[in-house]
C-alpha cells in the first residue's frame, strides 16, 4: 500500500534505508499532527510539500532508530536530530500553511462578546 504523504525517493539520507513500513508509520505521525491542530487529514489536497517533508523526516528518524546498533551508534544521534527537525516542522503546520480554509462563522464554536459598561 503506498503511503499518503511521502515516498521512499523523498527520504534522501544515504546512511539509512527507509522502508515502506517507516513511511506508513510516518503517515500515522502526520495524521496525528493534523488531528492535534483540528485538521481532518481527509481535507488535505495531496501531494502537499509541507506534509511530504514532515513525513519523510519522520520516516528517516524511524529508519535511523531501526538501523542503530547499540546505544552509542551514530544513528541514534542522527535520529534525535531528525526528531527535533520533525517537531519543528510539525509546529509550523496550520490550516493557513496547508492552504485550507480557516474555520469561521457561527459553527466554529467561537464567538465575540463586547464587554463594557452601558
Amino acid at each position: 500500500m503506498p503511503s499518503n504523504y511521502a515516498q521512499i525517493d523523498d527520504c534522501i539520507d544515504p546512511s539509512v534505508t527507509v522502508s515502506q513500513a517507516n513511511l506508513e508509520e510516518a503517515d500515522v505521525y502526520v495524521d496525528g499532527v493534523l488531528w492535534e491542530r483540528g485538521i481532518n487529514p481527509a481535507d488535505i489536497v495531496l501531494p502537499n510539500a509541507r506534509l511530504k517533508t514532515l513525513a519523510a523526516t519522520w520516516a528517516v528518524r524511524l529508519a535511523s532508530i531501526q538501523g542503530a546498533i547499540g546505544e552509542n551508534s551514530p544513528l541514534i544521534a542522527k535520529a534525535r536530530e531528525y526528531q527535533k527537525t520533525a517537531e519543528l516542522l510539525a509546529r509550523q503546520i496550520t490550516r493557513e500553511s496547508l492552504g485550507i480554509a480557516v474555520v469561521s462563522g457561527s459553527g466554529s464554536g467561537y464567538g465575540t462578546v463586547t464587554l463594557g459598561r452601558g
